[in-house]
């Protein structure tokens, strides 16, 4: 009898898991990936890498790293060249403003009382 029941709890948790699986859309995402793969005209060499990269848990390789880090150096590189020009031309716009306020506050006292706008 201790045997049998045994038997039902462990097809009980069999079936929960079976059902989980199911749920969570891993038995679907499994499927979706053997039937890729058996799809394939030519069958790849390492067909659990090819599962592995179907299902998206692909891993990359040492290089990919090594050349996806050196993108990143060159691209903080650039921000940061680019955070500089922008430091530089934002400068440039406080000058020429102020220049501008200035050539405006000398153009309005140098104005005669025929050229200044009425406020009627």
């Amino acid at each position: 009898m201790d045997r049998t029941s045994s038997i039902k709890s462990m097809d009980s948790e069999r079936e929960k898991f079976r059902t989980y699986i199911e749920k969570t859309g891993v038995m679907s995402a499994l499927t979706d990936a053997l039937v890729h793969l058996y799809e394939e005209q030519e069958r790849p060499t390492d067909a659990l890498g090819h599962i592995k990269k179907t299902l998206g848990s692909f891993t990359p390789s040492v290089q990919h790293c090594h050349m996806l880090e050196e993108k990143v150096k060159e691209q903080e590189a650039i921000i940061e060249s680019q955070r500089t020009q922008i430091n530089e031309l934002m400068g440039e716009v406080a000058n020429l403003r102020e220049l501008l306020a200035h050539v405006e506050g000398r153009g309005e006292a140098t104005k005669t009382p025929s050229e200044t706008p009425r406020t009627s």
